[in-house]
């Protein structure tokens, strides 16, 4: 992502501990080439949601009705 702000940088570095988790749960030895559509879907939801939560919880710290 180009131009991201602070608070998206510190968004996504929290995520990766989600991110983290359900790896260990797929198996951190499967290539991407490997994972099947319901682990990558896992992923992706694991991503999206850590990333908008995450991104409302720093904004409610900061003063923003979001």
């Amino acid at each position: 992502m180009q131009g991201t702000t602070d608070e998206e940088r510190l968004a996504i570095a929290l995520v990766m501990k989600r991110l983290g988790q359900t790896m260990e749960l797929i198996g951190w030895d499967k290539r991407l080439s490997d994972l099947t559509e319901t682990d990558v879907t896992a992923l992706i939801e694991e991503v999206l949601e850590g990333y908008s939560a995450e991104m409302s919880r720093i904004a409610k710290s900061q003063g923003v009705p979001f």
